[in-house]
């Protein structure tokens, strides 16, 4: 029932951003694999699970499940907590989320704390204690584990 409420919120949350960008990608950007508390997990379809193997993703970088990142012209880097990867292969590196009750930034592979309300891209803003307001007037609470790009995309967190 949460796959299905996760799946028909991010349908919802794409036809109100179609004029930006079409479904699909928005889809695509969701699911990703990130490094959290130590572990690398992967977030697929609004579900999130501990990395069982390792990933290729479709530019040709391979994410290992210790956090280890070779790329495709051979350099190598090791994901930081917080960090996360898209299946394009592209490093989300800047976000906010909600972490044991306390809004983070991370920023440039920095995590901080919130110390002022941020705007995002799409219009919503975020705040200091972890409010939402969308452009359109609607607001929501972060949870504990949720984050949201830089572009205004919320990413589910662990059910």
């Amino acid at each position: 029932m949460k796959l299905k409420l996760t799946t028909t919120l991010a349908s919802l949350l794409c036809l109100a951003f179609a004029s930006t960008a079409n479904c699909e990608e928005q889809a695509d950007k969701m699911n990703h694999v990130m490094m959290k508390d130590g572990k690398m997990m992967t977030m697929m379809d609004g579900k999130m699970t501990m990395m069982d193997k390792d990933m290729m993703m479709k530019n040709g970088s391979k994410v290992m499940m210790d956090g280890k990142v070779m790329m495709k012209d051979g350099t190598s880097m090791m994901m930081k907590d917080g960090q996360m990867m898209s299946m394009d292969g592209m490093m989300i590196t800047n976000h906010v989320m909600m972490k044991d009750g306390k809004m983070m930034m991370m920023m440039d592979g920095k995590m901080m704390m919130m110390d002022k309300d941020m705007m995002m891209k799409n219009g919503s803003k975020v705040m200091m204690d972890g409010k939402v307001m969308m452009k359109d007037g609607t607001s929501m609470m972060m949870k504990d584990g949720q984050m949201m790009s830089m572009d205004g995309m919320i990413v589910p967190s662990k059910p």
